[in-house]
């Protein structure tokens, strides 16, 4: 921006040289036309005074002419060429006639009359003259002096530089003052512009002004903003596509590893199947107390492979999106109490200590998958209780919703497993420790059985166990009804 301050005080001072240059060529040039112009009034004089003579006559023409040389401000001079005599005028003539005044230089040469420089002799000055001689036997001289001449170019060239020198210091001032005017919010623009090139984008111009450069810096600010804008979104969609690769990356793992686990789930019971089949088939086992055992476990095995395969369709549905859940309202609380009942021989029978607190809530939802969720839950608690066995089912209404919670008493989770366990087949041995005739779906069926539901789900740590929620919104609008 400093080449800019440049420009403007070099074009000041190509004004300023100019106007110097004009003066100059005025000081050089104004005598001459000056000359020519007195040359000019003098002959216009003359005219008038040759007209006046001859239609009044010379003598009664005197005041006539003593008003002409003042108002030319020139002297004049009326010679009889017949009798060698002034007629008027004060000065002798020095054009030929012998006079006090000797001819120096002829300025023009006309039909009737002639510009020309004479000296006076005696005083040594140097006088404009014009001379015409007329018909009627006389000559008029009209005269100024030379130094008048150069009086009037002094004076005028002195006005000039006087009138310059305040000017030129103005100038130089108001050229300093508009200079950083000008060139301050083109700096402010042109370094803001040199920040969005290393991508700082935090300070404003704020250049307030409705003219170009305003508009420059209004444009800079907002091009900065959308560029950070830009960038901010262009980070936050990396930073998420970052995750999303991992994301998948852990998907990819935990496919591979639920193909894994699924047909690790099916290897073992098929293998006993298989085997405890074949011995049968071959009358290895002849005791009717060992066969009868060996059916009993190809039943349980048959069984356990039932629950898994009806887990895994049931989970496909639900992460599908082609499964329909039938809701509808149903009190809460009935149906914990209900599912308690239900279990109430197994939780005996675990010899846990269950402490419920229920309070009442209507909600809308499927009954049956509900029900699944809160049995996923319990027998989750029943499988992870450590030796103080004891679970507690809580149900809190609040504002918009009902939470429902299972708390066992056990080993807390952690942190980098809490996300892990929704997802089927997660293994206790890796995250808690599972029972091994547990096939780890519950918890990925009661995620999607949630969310099918719009509602929320998770697990947090306690300080002498783990607690499992899920939250439901609490019926208030009878047109779902007609919804469902």
């Amino acid at each position: 921006m400093k080449s800019i301050r440049k420009k403007l005080f070099l074009g000041i001072l190509l004004i300023l040289s100019i106007f110097i240059i004009g003066i100059i060529a005025y000081g050089l040039t104004f005598k001459g036309f000056f000359i020519k112009y007195k040359l000019r009034e003098m002959e216009e004089a003359i005219i008038k005074i040759e007209s006046n003579i001859k239609a009044n006559g010379e003598y009664k023409a005197i005041n006539f002419i003593n008003e002409i040389s003042d108002n030319y401000n020139i002297q004049v001079q009326i010679i009889d060429t017949v009798n060698k005599k002034i007629i008027y005028g004060n000065h002798g003539y020095g054009g030929g006639f012998g006079g006090k005044f000797e001819k120096l230089q002829t300025i023009s040469e006309g039909k009737e009359s002639s510009g020309i420089i004479l000296r006076d002799k005696s005083t040594g000055a140097d006088f404009l003259s014009l001379i015409k001689e007329s018909k009627d036997g006389y000559v008029i001289v009209a005269r100024i002096a030379i130094s008048n001449i150069n009086e009037s170019v002094h004076k005028s060239l002195e006005l000039l530089i006087i009138v310059l020198i305040p000017i030129t210091i103005i100038a130089i001032f108001l050229t300093s003052f508009y200079a950083n005017s000008f060139t301050k919010p083109i700096i402010k623009i042109t370094k803001k512009i040199s920040k969005i090139e290393n991508l700082d984008f935090e300070d404003e111009l704020n250049i307030k002004s409705n003219d170009e450069i305003g508009k420059l810096a209004t444009s800079v600010d907002n091009l900065s903003q959308k560029i950070s804008s830009y960038l901010e979104d262009l980070k936050m969609n990396n930073e998420m596509l970052k995750k999303m690769i991992e994301k998948e990356k852990e998907n990819e793992r935990l496919r591979k590893e639920f193909v894994s686990s699924v047909s690790h789930e099916l290897k073992s019971p098929i293998a006993v199947i298989s085997g405890y089949s074949q011995m049968l088939n071959k009358d290895i086992i002849q005791s009717e107390k060992d066969k009868k055992y060996y059916l009993n476990v190809i039943s349980d095995e048959t069984n356990k492979m039932q629950i898994i395969v009806n887990d895994l369709l049931d989970l496909y549905k639900f992460e599908s999106n082609t499964f329909k859940i039938n809701k509808k309202k149903i009190d809460i609380d009935l149906l914990i109490t209900k599912t308690l009942e239900k279990l109430k021989f197994k939780l005996e029978k675990s010899n846990i200590q269950l402490k419920v607190h229920i309070e009442e809530a209507e909600v809308f939802v499927d009954e049956i998958r509900i029900e699944q969720v809160i049995i996923n839950y319990i027998n989750n608690a029943i499988s992870h209780v450590d030796h103080r066995r004891y679970i507690r089912v809580i149900t809190i209404k609040e504002e918009e919703s009902v939470k429902i919670s299972v708390f066992n008493t056990g080993k807390n989770i952690e942190e980098k497993d809490l996300d892990k366990i929704w997802i089927g087949f997660v293994r206790l041995d890796k995250v808690r420790n599972y029972k091994e005739n547990r096939v780890g779906l519950g918890l990925a069926i009661v995620h999607q059985i949630v969310k099918l539901h719009d509602g929320e789900c998770g697990v947090e740590n306690k300080s002498d166990g783990v607690e499992f929620w899920i939250r439901l919104k609490i019926f208030r609008d009878n047109k779902l009804l007609d919804n469902s």
